[in-house]
């Protein structure tokens, strides 16, 4: 009968080994994954990077048009003034080459 203890209590240690080998063996899976995920992390982390540089970049481009298209919309502005100018003495100039033009006549 102690025999028949001692050998179920074998077995059940043997079963409990094999079962610590299995969570062993999981365990290291886990830590593996583990490991895939932070090498992942990283890879995203510095791609985040990246894409923040090139977007700082298309923004600073942006930036640079827009300053500009901001000179274009201030000298096409001025040009208008001084066409409208231009034309104010152009038109009092052929008035007063008309009254010339009727003394001499």
């Amino acid at each position: 009968m102690a025999e028949k203890k001692s050998e179920k209590l074998d077995r059940i240690l043997k079963k409990l080994d094999e079962h610590d080998k299995k969570f062993d063996e999981i365990g290291g899976r886990f830590e593996a994954i583990g490991g895939k995920f932070e090498a992942m992390e990283g890879r995203f982390e510095a791609m985040e990077g990246r894409f923040d540089g090139k977007f700082n970049d298309v923004l600073t481009g942006q930036d640079k048009i827009i300053k500009e298209l901001e000179a274009a919309r201030e000298d096409r502005t001025f040009a208008i003034g001084k066409d409208r100018e231009q034309d104010r003495r152009l038109n009092g100039l052929e008035e007063r080459v008309q009254k010339v033009e009727v003394k001499v006549g």
